[in-house]
């Protein structure tokens, strides 16, 4: 109050004026936002169906796809392609190791019977002289050009797009990925009795590992037996501390794990002064840090089930599943919420947490899609492409077929963040959201994705590596054999970079 009377209708008289002002003020105030609204730049909508011009072109596509349910779900999308474009979509699907030798054939022979191509990513070097450059057919028929085109890919992940990529050319579009990472019984790193058990033995403190010697020591930790106590809780199973797959399938994606995280690979990649590609060179390192990898993994095999000898994903997603298995060295990414389901139903009070595999540059990668140049329609293959590796169908990818997409802007979705959802999609977003930038710069020199021998290499690993973790060779042996073959491989199938073995 001023201290000076005011009458009644003098108070109200200026509560008037004052109230008019204020008025006035928000008149102005919604008159600014209102130009703000015409005049500032609207959000731009992604990519869409929307933005697949009309084509002349009616001739129907053929593809080859995995089985499984993320192609379920995206059938009806490729329907509405072919209601947009009025071309038809003939769909193959198979089991996936089936994919390189049907595809191969067709390509080696020219027949361009698929018009959009599947591929692994360590396929696409490999592959690429029978790939169209996505950019050259952007120029052609995008109407956004290539910068359009540009633009819409820089939401995938930088790494995954750089396994794509052969000579620096885009090839492949992801579809979803499967880039690794190591599961843990986060609910078992946490109790407070397994950690002053574990650091009075080892003397630090037990933590997602870090160091091969870490691992070792957690997988001996945890491998216990019946009635032996878990959290204070005796066990009514034997447990292992770690669960890994032997078999001869995936071995070498694991290894791939080991030997990139030592800052080595199976063969050097050679660049000249300009950074180009001038000469792939098997190094005496490359050479010991196999023996190493191989050497350690076939130590710790003693802390797993003796069925990761034969083990696929699928083992060992349930061994931990099942609470079996304490560790998940190096797993497939888009295993992690199957693996949690699992636990929920078989542990209730067990929880996974997901990190990056020792040496944090794990196995990366992505099914992909690209156009065929013996294809009779590039044109509609090129749209198929764009569409399968758009926000639209990324985001059913992963919200219906229950795959991991490569899109950052999917994973970035606040819905993943929820109550209900951060766990296990929220951490799992945020893993791969981490680590994805950290290892980009690592992938351009990965040897599977600059040579021509990428897919002949990969597939002779599987055998080769599985056969000292037996009684078939030992360790020695299968890094002789590793050696000579992809010598021999690369040398045969690949004559745009040559080759040599250091002695």
């Amino acid at each position: 109050m001023d201290g000076i009377y005011h009458s009644p209708q003098e108070l109200f008289k200026e509560r008037r004026i004052e109230m008019k002002r204020i008025i006035a003020l928000l008149g102005c105030a919604l008159l600014i936002l209102g130009l703000v609204a015409v005049f500032a730049p609207a959000k731009e909508a992604p990519f869409g169906l929307q933005d697949i011009p009309e084509i002349k072109n009616k001739r129907t596509l053929n593809t080859i796809v995995e089985t499984g349910q993320v192609w379920d779900k995206i059938m009806p999308y490729i329907a509405e392609f072919t209601e947009k474009t009025g071309v038809k979509v003939n769909v193959e699907r198979v089991a996936s190791p089936v994919v390189y030798s049907k595809e191969n054939v067709e390509f080696m022979a020219g027949t361009g019977y698929y018009d959009v191509a599947y591929v692994e990513t360590a396929w696409t070097t490999e592959w690429s002289p029978y790939l169209y450059k996505l950019e050259d057919l952007a120029a052609k028929w995008d109407p956004s050009g290539v910068d359009g085109f540009r633009k819409d890919i820089k939401n995938h992940s930088p790494s995954i797009l750089i396994c794509g990529q052969a000579y620096g050319d885009q090839m492949v579009l992801p579809f979803y990925t499967y880039h690794m990472g190591m599961f843990i019984r986060q609910d078992v790193f946490d109790d407070p009795t397994e950690q002053a058990t574990f650091k009075a033995k080892y003397g630090y403190a037990l933590k997602p590992a870090k160091t091969e010697k870490e691992l070792y020591d957690q997988g001996e930790f945890f491998t216990r037996k019946k009635g032996e106590q878990l959290k204070g809780k005796p066990l009514k199973h034997d447990l292992y501390g770690l669960a890994m797959m032997a078999g001869a399938y995936q071995i070498n994606d694991e290894i791939s794990c080991r030997i990139w995280g030592k800052g080595s690979d199976y063969v050097t990649v050679v660049r000249d002064a300009s950074g180009k590609l001038k000469e792939f060179s098997i190094t005496k390192k490359n050479r010991e840090a196999l023996k190493e990898t191989l050497t350690e993994y076939k130590n710790e095999l003693q802390w797993a089930s003796p069925g990761s000898l034969t083990a696929n994903f699928d083992f060992v997603v349930f061994q931990q599943g099942k609470g079996r298995a304490i560790i998940l060295p190096h797993q497939f990414s888009n295993c992690f919420a199957w693996t949690a389901g699992i636990l929920k139903e078989h542990v209730p009070d067990g929880k996974l947490g997901i990190y990056p595999t020792v040496g944090a540059q794990p196995y990366t990668g992505a099914w992909s899609v690209g156009v065929s140049k013996a294809s009779k329609n590039p044109e509609v293959a090129y749209w198929l492409v764009r569409y399968l590796a758009s926000f639209k169908c990324h985001e059913a990818v992963m919200k219906e077929g229950g795959q991991l997409s490569t899109r950052m802007d999917v994973l970035r979705d606040p819905a993943w963040q929820s109550a209900e959802n951060r766990y296990p999609f929220g951490i799992l977003c945020d893993y791969l959201l981490d680590i994805w930038p950290k290892q980009a710069k690592h992938v351009p020199n990965y040897w599977y994705f600059n040579t021509k021998a990428g897919g002949k290499v990969y597939e002779m690993q599987m055998d080769v590596f599985h056969k000292p973790m037996g009684k078939e060779a030992t360790v020695d042996q299968a890094v002789a054999e590793a050696m000579a073959k992809t010598l021999e491989l690369t040398s045969k199938f690949d004559k745009t970079t040559p080759i040599r073995a250091e002695k």
